[in-house]
């Protein structure tokens, strides 16, 4: 079932989603669905660009 609702979220609450997202991925082995990866992928593109802004320049992951 698709839904179109829209919610709104602070950039706060972005850097919060992406650190529980983070550590539930580390704890347990997650298999998330395709559209939950899309999902955390445009998540992480949007805390990205707050920590840009934040910041001033590109950050990199260390995905090892």
């Amino acid at each position: 079932m698709k839904s179109n609702q829209k919610i709104t979220i602070s950039d706060k609450q972005i850097e919060f989603l992406i650190k529980c997202i983070d550590i539930s991925q580390s704890i347990e082995s997650i298999k998330p669905e395709k559209s939950e990866v899309e999902l955390i992928r445009e998540l992480t593109n949007i805390h990205e660009e707050i920590q840009k802004t934040k910041l001033g320049s590109t950050i990199y992951y260390d995905l090892n």
